[in-house]
């Protein structure tokens, strides 16, 4: 599975940006923004699980700093 998502608006408008990884090589879903809320996943299948459940995933291009995208905003390839 694999998950993009390419910026509609700002300085990274049109650049797809691809699942965050934090320092512990987990990927990381949350409902908001804040640290002490994340859930870290091992696998884009778990964090698929989760996105359909309504939290979103963090998203990153390059060395940018991430940012939390919601399912509908995602291209999903399975």
């Amino acid at each position: 599975m694999k998950l993009t998502y390419t910026a509609k608006s700002g300085k990274l408008k049109g650049l797809h940006h691809v699942p965050y990884k934090a320092k512990n090589g987990l990927f990381v879903v949350s409902k908001d923004r804040f640290s002490r809320n994340y859930i870290y996943v091992k696998t884009i299948e778990e964090a698929y699980q989760h996105l359909k459940a309504g939290l979103k995933i963090r998203m990153q291009y390059e060395n940018k700093p991430a940012s939390l995208i919601q399912l509908s905003s995602l291209q999903v390839e399975i």
